[in-house]
């Protein structure tokens, strides 16, 4: 009796000085954890940074981080192809011109918990020359503990009215700005039928619609942000509990979550302005001070009212003036980003400081930033011909139709993404165009002692229907 009363005692001091330990150690799938990736190549004129999570700790996790991967290949195999076609483009341009990043893609991510709801958000932006650049969102919501993926539909009682509500909500925020949107922006909101694109922050449940779908560029991507307690009787009731008292994300974010401390900033000559020391700390700088030079941060120094910044190395970079108020030195948002060269930035709805990835670079990710899709037949069986020469499986598989992708997934997982050994290797190959949509692929093998055998593969390769560009739909050895 005495050793289970003492039993009892010690539990009751570990939840005390632990609190919420207990509940995460009693199954192993509420340990929920997020990290931080990051892919990043400059290469001429096209510039790569997508900064990703990385989900662990529960049974979805895996298919989510699969199709975060996926995703992230896409983006790189547009913008890959549309550097071929810039850099023909500036062929007559001046030299100068020629060194500028003209395509390409900066992504990052927010995340956000209501109980075991996990819901995270990628926010991508694509430049390929022109006036601007195209912004994408994709969200992945999900429940830690079940591992479900929720969809729009699933989050809510299939016997409620919900979908006529929700309708009459975003019409209704329509309606109060009109002057934003398209004529026909709420028979596009009915033509959804339900199947919206959707995150939950905290206990907002937000639908969104892309660029161009309700409203102009200038309008931006259109959100409608639902508080749970609107839609109480609406939402499953473990959905709804979980959503009710969580809180949504705050202005100041660290690696896609809210920090604690959320600093005070201001606008100046249209450009953001923070605290130095403040921003500086979440990133793991010092700020010191030196009466002749000002502020000083990793071997550079900021003067009061002067746009030159000086870095460690003494070079000079111009950005908005740094300004004192009230004892506390501001410096434009840029500084982080073109001063330091870390991960910041801003963009009218949130900042985002990013620090080192906890995630070491895979072969995944490092033979992605090689990917780009194919214009046409003949060049998507040279690619892939040359990824199989080259052992490069992600090339492989960015090549292939989604339906093969899952295929082969799980063999290209297993090789780790290096195809073949080092001996035999491909001499050359030969491609024949059958004329009927399909590819014969014949290569020619050797290894240090001589010849070895040909191999043959079939491509069978066709346009994806309303894009331009082609896939590989089935292989035949």
């Amino acid at each position: 009796m005495k050793k289970a009363l003492l039993f009892f005692i010690i539990i009751a001091i570990t939840l005390t000085l632990f609190p919420g330990v207990s509940s995460a150690a009693a199954d192993s799938k509420t340990l929920a954890k997020v990290e931080t990736a990051k892919i990043e190549k400059l290469d001429g004129i096209c510039s790569i940074k997508i900064i990703y999570p990385v989900l662990s700790g529960f049974d979805s996790a895996k298919k989510i981080n699969d199709l975060l991967n996926d995703e992230n290949l896409d983006s790189i195999g547009y913008i890959r192809r549309e550097q071929v076609y810039l850099e023909e483009y500036i062929k007559d341009m001046p030299q100068r011109e020629q060194n500028l990043p003209l395509a390409s893609i900066d992504s990052l991510y927010d995340y956000n918990t209501s109980g075991d709801i996990l819901s995270l958000v990628t926010n991508t932006y694509v430049y390929t020359g022109g006036a601007h650049g195209t912004t994408t969102l994709e969200a992945y919501t999900m429940n830690t503990k079940t591992g479900e993926i929720y969809t729009f539909n699933s989050l809510f009682n299939p016997n409620s009215n919900y979908k006529k509500v929700i309708q009459d909500k975003i019409k209704k925020s329509i309606d109060k700005e009109k002057d934003l949107y398209f004529d026909d922006a709420k028979t596009t909101v009915d033509e959804a039928n339900s199947n919206y694109k959707f995150y939950i922050d905290g206990n907002n449940l937000v639908i969104y619609f892309g660029l161009y779908e309700l409203r102009p560029y200038a309008g931006g991507i259109a959100k409608f942000s639902i508080p749970a307690k609107e839609l109480k009787g609406l939402l499953k009731d473990d959905v709804y509990n979980q959503m009710i008292n969580a809180k949504a994300l705050e202005r100041i974010r660290l690696n896609g979550i809210s920090i604690k401390n959320q600093f005070k900033t201001f606008d100046k000559d249209y450009v953001l302005m923070v605290p130095l020391k403040a921003a500086a700390e979440i990133l793991g700088y010092k700020v010191g001070w030196d009466s002749k030079k000002g502020a000083s941060i990793a071997g550079g120094y900021i003067k009061n009212n002067v746009g030159t910044y000086y870095t460690a190395d003494s070079k000079k970079i111009k950005l908005t003036p740094a300004q004192i108020v009230e004892n506390v030195m501001y410096v434009p948002i840029t500084f982080f980003s073109e001063v330091l060269k870390e991960d910041v930035s801003y963009d009218g709805e949130a900042i985002r400081f990013f620090t080192k990835s906890t995630v070491a670079p895979s072969q995944f990710d490092l033979q992605s930033t090689e990917f780009m899709r194919a214009d046409s037949a003949k060049e998507c069986a040279e690619l892939y011909a040359k990824a199989i020469e080259e052992r490069k499986g992600v090339l492989q598989y960015g090549l292939m139709s989604p339906q093969l992708r899952a295929v082969k997934k799980t063999y290209f997982e297993e090789l780790d993404w290096v195809t073949g050994v080092s001996s035999p290797w491909i001499t050359t190959y030969n491609i024949k165009d059958n004329g009927d949509g399909t590819f014969k692929i014949t290569f020619h093998w050797t290894t240090s002692a001589g010849k070895s055998p040909d191999t043959i593969v079939t491509l069978s390769i066709s346009k994806v229907k309303d894009q331009d560009y082609f896939e590989i739909t089935d292989i035949k050895e």
